[in-house]
């Protein structure tokens, strides 16, 4: 089964198998000198939200997602407790302000879009993920992206073929605007927040609601007007 906050997650798992799920790109953005030292948000079980305005309720009694931080790599590993063969591991880089990149690796990939690129808005022990473009936009955009290389993939999806890190991090922050500014009224936000796994499904804690209230309000302040 696919946990619901893994699907909150962007489908982490499904990016690494269906680029419309995220950015392809054949340029590493994260070696190590790039990636987050610290970690954005503490190690811990995350559990999704309901809600966009106060009261939020954490669903903690099923479906939450343990995520792992490995200072020695600066990667993290969110874990499926149900099928471990499929826990997914990958570096983080800082886009600006809230906002972050993660850059998974594509098993067995060769070339083109071996690597592949989310992004999200994190704010102490909370998180929401920015759906990426869908293909037309994604290729309007690359249109108008001079510094960045692109190349269609084998599906007709533009990935990065080259350009410098700095541009790609610009594109990226480009691209997470886009996807804000055309969101639909109507799509759900779905926030994680650090919380128990198992536990009894509550209202957030006073420390839980500022978490999320400050990743509600980085994901508005990034929205283009």
């Amino acid at each position: 089964m696919i946990r619901k906050l893994l699907i909150v997650f962007a489908a982490f798992g499904a990016a690494l198998g269906a680029s419309a799920c995220s950015y392809g790109s054949a340029v590493d953005i994260a070696p190590m000198n790039a990636r987050i030292a610290k970690p954005v948000i503490a190690p811990g079980d995350y559990c999704e939200v309901k809600g966009e305005t106060a009261p939020f309720s954490v669903i903690s009694k099923e479906d939450c997602a343990p995520v792992i931080w490995n200072a020695a790599t600066r990667t993290y590993t969110m874990k499926d407790p149900d099928k471990p063969a499929e826990d997914m591991t990958a570096p983080v880089i800082k886009l600006d302000g809230t906002l972050y990149a993660v850059q998974f690796t594509t098993p067995d990939a060769k070339g083109e879009d071996r690597y592949q690129l989310l992004t999200f808005i994190a704010s102490g022990n909370a998180f929401v993920m920015i759906s990426p473009l869908d293909d037309e936009p994604l290729k309007a955009l690359t249109a108008k992206t001079k510094k960045v290389t692109f190349k269609p993939a084998n599906d007709g999806r533009p990935y990065i073929a080259a350009g410098k890190p700095e541009d790609i991090r610009a594109f990226l922050r480009a691209a997470a605007q886009e996807s804000l500014r055309t969101r639909k009224k109507d799509d759900d936000v779905s926030v994680g927040v650090r919380d128990i796994a198992g536990a009894p499904d509550h209202s957030a804690g006073k420390q839980q609601q500022k978490d999320i209230e400050a990743v509600l309000a980085a994901m508005k302040a990034l929205t283009p007007k």
